[in-house]
């Protein structure tokens, strides 16, 4: 009996497992509990089997049980990475929500401020079109003007160089200064260097050569032999005078007598005495000179300074006829009423002599070919200012 029911069961156990098997395939938990019957009846199988039975079944039950423990345990970590996902996403979610919230937010509150920067942006934008604009018209106008200031300034500095030349021909022609003529050329070179034009490169070659000729030429020393002059002119007042005066006094001795006559016989003697006193005779060797008063001495000196002061006059005028004719009259002078041998008297005659060996007035270089090379260049720079002033 137990035989019989035996095969019943089991077919009974494997009509169940095939139902369970199929509706295991359509519903996960159905397929669970089917596993949990199954369990229990190979559980009540295997306690109604025979012992070798039991021990095969127990193993198949426990393996059975690790791998639902395994499932179990795979099924909880799947659950737990996608809860673990889940919660990822939806923090995420909520960030990016959060995120998106406050990036509308922000672009609410920053849309004004923008559209304001945009306007300012187009407001600056023209304003620098403008300066634009306004810059390159003042970088021509610079140009312009640099151009205009450099035509004016080498016009200024030709102008310069134009009136130093015209004083450097006056000093040296009516002056007769040869040291301001070089100083005034020498300016004139100098404006000419800092014009920086090649167009007044022949004009400085003529001007270097007139500058040369003025150099070599040979040139008084005017201030030196002035002050010679006037140094003499002070020291007349010590030379010692050849025969001074001396006025007629009565000695002791040569008291008049009394004239008084007692006698008639003392009358001859009376009468020639007094005839002597009317005649003095004295001897003198050499040339006479004629006697001279104080006044006279006095006039005398003034008038040897005058003739120095008119030589030293004529010295500054160039007039080299006066000067020689003055310096020899007070040569003449200081030999005739001074005395020679005095070394004062000596010197200044000495010196009389060097100033009358002074040539004056020298022959002069012409130093106006570099005036006329200046002129000939004004001219050519107004002719082409002319035919540009015409060609536009």
């Amino acid at each position: 009996m137990t035989d019989k029911q035996s095969p019943d069961n089991s077919q009974s156990k494997n009509s169940a497992r095939a139902k369970n098997s199929h509706a295991a395939k359509n519903n996960p938990a159905e397929k669970q509990k089917k596993t949990e019957l199954a369990a229990k009846a190979d559980s009540n199988e295997t306690a109604s089997s025979s012992p070798g039975r039991k021990k095969s079944r127990r193993s198949r039950r426990k393996s059975a049980l690790s791998g639902f423990s395994s499932l179990i345990i795979f099924v909880l970590f799947v659950s737990v990475i996608a809860a673990l996902v889940y919660w990822i996403e939806k923090q995420q979610k909520e960030l990016a929500s959060h995120n998106r919230y406050q990036i509308d937010q922000l672009r609410n509150e920053v849309s004004p401020v923008l559209e304001q920067i945009k306007s300012s942006n187009h407001d600056l934008q023209q304003r620098l079109a403008a300066e634009e604009t306004k810059q390159q018209a003042l970088s021509e106008s610079l140009s312009n003007l640099l151009k205009t200031r450099r035509h004016l300034r080498n016009d200024w500095l030709l102008a310069e160089a134009d009136y130093l030349l015209r004083l450097a021909n006056h000093r040296l022609l009516l002056a007769r200064d040869a040291g301001s003529a070089l100083a005034a050329m020498q300016a004139a070179d100098e404006r000419l260097h800092e014009m920086a034009d090649p167009a007044v490169i022949p004009l400085r070659k003529v001007l270097a050569e007139d500058i040369n000729r003025l150099k070599a030429a040979s040139t008084p020393d005017i201030a030196g032999l002035s002050a010679r002059l006037s140094a003499l002119a002070h020291s007349v007042d010590s030379l010692p005078l050849l025969a001074e005066y001396v006025d007629s006094k009565v000695d002791a001795q040569d008291k008049p007598k009394n004239t008084q006559v007692e006698d008639w016989k003392q009358l001859p003697d009376a009468i020639w005495s007094d005839i002597k006193k009317l005649l003095v005779i004295r001897e003198r060797h050499g040339r006479v000179v004629p006697l001279l008063s104080p006044e006279q001495h006095f006039f005398l000196r003034q008038n040897l300074k005058l003739k120095l002061e008119q030589a030293r006059l004529a010295l500054l005028n160039a007039e080299p006829a006066i000067y020689q004719e003055r310096l020899q009259t007070a040569a003449d002078w200081v030999q005739d009423f001074f005395k020679a041998d005095d070394p004062a008297t000596g010197a200044m005659l000495k010196e009389l002599g060097q100033l009358r060996a002074e040539n004056i007035k020298p022959a002069l270089p012409d130093i106006s070919a570099s005036y006329r090379a200046l002129q000939d260049l004004q001219e050519q720079q107004a002719e082409k200012s002319n035919r540009n002033g015409d060609a536009s």
